[in-house]
């Protein structure tokens, strides 16, 4: 599990210090390659061994992410947003319409998690064809739910209410 590392601090491995080096770090996935500069590692003044920290790995693993979108021929966090953002939605809008949980939007978005193909294509579909965005609307419109009240024993009795949706 990746901590801190700070510099002065005793190397893990031996009993040399550690000292923050920027170095160049590529990174290969599916035969292409990612060039990160400016990559922030604490190297061993004594075994030459380097730690990697939290800050360092989640800036990289973002970046990666966008990474690995490219290579997989996704759309990336940016795309995402603009073709939101297109379609006059904001983040939690778009997660309701779409789907991909509450806060979907803003994961792919802060390239947190990556998309699914079926949602990468269903994005691509309303930028190109943003009047069908009126088809999911419909679909979710009140009228087409209905709110059934419901008493269930699994493990525990558990009650309340669940909407249905039967679209249209």
């Amino acid at each position: 599990m990746a901590r801190e590392y700070k510099t002065g601090e005793q190397c893990p491995l031996c009993v040399g210090k550690l000292k923050e080096v920027s170095v160049a770090e590529t990174f290969n996935y599916k035969g292409k390659e990612l060039e990160y500069p400016n990559y922030i590692v604490h190297e061993c003044d004594k075994c030459g061994e380097q730690f990697v920290g939290n800050a360092t790995m989640k800036a990289s693993a973002k970046k990666l992410r966008d990474f690995y979108r490219e290579v997989d021929g996704l759309l990336t966090a940016i795309q995402i947003k603009e073709i939101r953002m297109r379609l006059g939605l904001n983040q939690v809008a778009a997660s309701e319409l779409l789907g991909g949980g509450a806060k979907g939007f803003a994961r792919y978005e802060n390239c947190d998690v990556v998309q699914s193909a079926a949602m990468d294509n269903l994005l691509r579909v309303l930028d190109a064809s943003p009047e069908l965005l009126k088809v999911i609307e419909d679909k979710n419109k009140p009228e087409n739910t209905v709110k059934i009240q419901f008493k269930a024993k699994f493990g525990q009795v558990m009650q309340g209410d669940m909407v249905v949706n039967y679209g249209k």
